[in-house]
């Protein structure tokens, strides 16, 4: 079942191609497509199974006509997408599980996909759920290429599947106000996207309140969290102090490396979500709180929770949604999308004008990046500023990077040509490369430092290897 030839065309091609609607009418969950006003576009064979009429009753009328109590009508009205809402249909009598997403975005919509399941008194609800996420998540991969997001989020770079991935589920995340945490290796930007959610969300124009749970002292934590009343303890404020929960009220806090939190911590952290309340230290009165929690975390609290330094039930009060950022040499040419943004922004800076030349893409894409964003950003505005002319060559970047640069030249000699055991001598593969890196090593090495003194040293050869060494490779 599909679209006949009608202005409605239009809109199936912008949103899924024909391949993808083949796959919508085939699939046992109900898929129902309407334009922004309320008009039907698509529906497949489940959908008139569960609603009862045939598409010809359905097709091009106003979803109002036939359903006034609709949920994608609700969810279209208050630009808020839903996911797994269990709902009783009066007209139908029989219960579903629906959600219903806005593409290519809330803040901009063109149509709505509703995706429903029956709810069979013999089928665990979460066994229909389970069923829908096939479809959600195809439909997101489709989407988060091309959607248009907020301004926040356009703050972070980057084109990668991966990346874009992630970026949607954060968006999607702040259309609600459910818990998120947010893991990822230190320096992926877990912070920048955690700011992106609250901005662009319902708390965006209240406080955003971060927290380094690895910065406070345990002895501090409590007071610093809450606050604390007059005459607490020697040394505080005659008129006590708030603390960072007060601050957070109406808005959003956020818990960065919420994995070095000490256990005692943890359970008073506990306490405030489930019973949304806390008290100052020193003070026997129970203040309301109403605040949104993302955490962040380099961390695996899963292995924590089975060591027993991380609780379980807070780990589940954290993570009602989990978003992974990958690291940045897991996202291709992201990283040369980095390094123009970051040089761009220096250059803006410093007032100058340079670029990279091939050579140091080549080692930025061989280098293995453990610091991800933070530790190119740094390599970026160090170059900038030790190069002489407008390009920026290998010689003009730190000195721990020489080893990749050794690898960008073995990846350019072992790149695949279909003969490879040819462009090596039969069982010598191994030696020829390590020969071939070493000669690489002494010429970059020499041609960094002054003196053959200083780059022995820096080698730690003696001056007899160092030598044998230059004949072997012919370096003169």
């Amino acid at each position: 079942m599909g679209l006949e030839d009608n202005p409605e065309d239009d809109l199936r091609q912008s949103v899924l191609s024909d391949s993808e609607f083949h796959i919508l009418k085939h699939i046992g969950d109900a898929v129902l497509i309407t334009s922004k006003d309320g008009t039907v576009v698509y529906l497949n064979d489940a959908y008139c199974r569960i609603i009862g009429l045939p598409a010809e009753a359905i097709l091009h009328r106003k979803l109002y006509d036939f359903e006034p109590d609709s949920l994608t009508l609700k969810v279209m009205a208050n630009r808020t997408e839903v996911l797994h809402v269990q709902k009783y249909v009066e007209a139908l009598k029989i219960s579903v599980v629906c959600s219903v997403l806005l593409i290519p975005s809330a803040v901009n919509f063109t149509c709505s996909v509703t995706i429903m399941n029956r709810v069979h008194q013999d089928v665990a609800c979460q066994d229909v759920q389970a069923k829908q996420l096939y479809v959600e998540s195809y439909l997101d991969a489709r989407i988060a290429q091309g959607a248009e997001l907020p301004s926040p989020f356009r703050k972070l770079v980057g084109m990668s599947n991966n990346f874009r991935a992630a970026l949607y589920m954060a968006y999607k995340a702040s259309k609600t106000d459910f818990s998120v945490l947010v893991m990822g290796e230190s320096g992926v930007g877990k912070e920048l996207l955690v700011r992106a959610i609250h901005e662009s969300s319902q708390r965006g124009n209240h406080q955003f309140v971060s927290i380094n749970c690895a910065a406070i002292p345990s002895t501090l934590i409590e007071s610093e969290l809450f606050g604390y009343a007059s005459g607490s303890f020697t040394g505080g404020r005659r008129e006590g102090k708030k603390g960072l929960f007060d601050l957070a009220d109406k808005g959003t806090i956020f818990f960065d490396e919420v994995g070095d939190f000490e256990l005692n911590t943890q359970a008073k952290i506990l306490r405030v979500l489930e019973e949304r309340e806390f008290r100052r230290v020193g003070d026997q009165k129970c203040i309301p709180v109403d605040t949104r929690v993302l955490s962040a975390t380099n961390r695996d609290l899963d292995r924590m929770m089975l060591d027993g330094k991380f609780r379980e039930d807070l780990y589940y009060r954290l993570n009602t949604m989990t978003i992974h950022v990958p690291a940045i040499r897991e996202r291709g040419r992201d990283i040369e999308l980095l390094a123009e943004h970051f040089l761009a922004e220096f250059c803006e800076r410093y007032k100058k004008n340079a670029g990279f030349s091939q050579a140091t893409m080549d080692i930025f894409y061989a280098h293995a990046w453990p610091g991800n964003a933070r530790e190119l950003r740094s390599v970026v505005h160090y170059a900038l500023n030790m190069t002489d002319s407008n390009v920026m060559n290998p010689n003009d970047l730190p000195h721990y990077l020489l080893l990749s640069e050794g690898r960008a030249a073995l990846n350019k000699r072992l790149a695949p040509t279909g003969h490879e055991l040819e462009d090596f001598r039969r069982g010598f593969i191994y030696r020829d490369v390590m020969d071939a890196f070493e000669k690489d090593l002494l010429e970059l090495i020499l041609n960094r430092y002054r003196s053959r003194t200083e780059a022995m040293q820096v080698l730690g050869l003696s001056r007899r290897s160092f030598y044998l060494k230059l004949k072997k490779h012919h370096i003169s």
